[in-house]
């Protein structure tokens, strides 16, 4: 069995701030701007918070779609259609990323996908990597190549329709990654869905060492989740949040990934 461990949601290139884990152990999972054309409407002021009351846009003082250039403030916050990847509700998760790619495809129905974010807690200003969400895989992936018929990628994206990469295709008439009018480095994208799991109710941090502006899982998470690669310096998690793709039995991750923590969850 295996799980693929990914790095998602909002960082410091795309919303302001980041949000932070709280005393409980909680954080709110924050997805990045939208920035290309999509039949998503999901907004940062229409997404209620996991924990508490209000919605996302309550959390943000600015969003940049793109990564670059000016960032948006004020009320057009509240209305920045969101790329909701991956969508925990309804469980489903698309990459274009190379190293994602290579990981993600070669998953089986029952292995599982987890995913983890740079956080703040009250006791460190290091943005350690947090597992926040989870879900075991439904079937085999779906990759999709920038030379794939289009009317066969129409076909494939029919029974991914809650997907951000498919209703981007839906808004713009081609995956993202795919149109030499949005990129000049066509990709595969993939696309997994889930059959269970969802947003953790309290993160597990996985990273215990920074060197730079690195960080490297514990070794205490590695004993439990038995990760492919390890550099001299342990399991690297980022700077730039790389796919871990780790060997441990999907009911071993389940259990590691939601039992019950104390506190701030600061540790394994």
């Amino acid at each position: 069995m295996t799980v693929v461990l990914c790095g998602v949601g909002g960082d410091t290139g795309n919303v302001r701030p980041v949000p932070a884990v709280d005393a409980d152990g909680r954080v709110e999972y924050v997805p990045i701007p939208e920035k290309g054309p999509t039949v998503a409407t999901a907004t940062y002021g229409s997404i209620p918070r996991q924990h508490g009351d209000g919605v996302l846009a309550d959390l943000l003082d600015a969003v940049r779609p793109n990564s670059e250039g000016e960032w948006h403030t004020g009320a057009t916050v509240a209305t920045q259609v969101v790329h909701r990847d991956p969508n925990l509700d309804a469980l489903s998760y698309g990459e274009h990323r190379p190293g994602y790619v290579a990981a993600l495809r070669e998953l089986d129905p029952g292995d599982a996908v987890g995913f983890y974010g740079g956080f703040t807690t009250p006791d460190s200003g290091y943005k350690h990597r947090h597992l926040f969400g989870w879900f075991e895989v439904a079937a085999p992936p779906t990759v999709l190549a920038p030379d794939d018929d289009p009317a066969t990628v129409e076909r494939a994206l029919a029974a991914h329709q809650e997907n951000a990469h498919a209703k981007r295709h839906a808004g713009s008439g081609a995956l993202y990654y795919h149109d030499a009018s949005f990129t000049d480095r066509p990709r595969d994208v993939v696309i997994v869905e889930g059959r269970r799991g969802g947003l953790l109710d309290r993160v597990v941090r996985l990273s215990d060492a920074r060197h730079g502006p690195n960080y490297y899982m514990a070794e205490s998470v590695a004993e439990t989740l038995s990760p492919a690669r390890r550099a001299d310096r342990g399991v690297h998690l980022g700077g730039f949040k790389p796919a871990v793709r780790c060997g441990v039995e999907t009911s071993r991750f389940e259990a590691f990934a939601t039992r019950e923590r104390p506190g701030h969850a600061d540790g394994p």
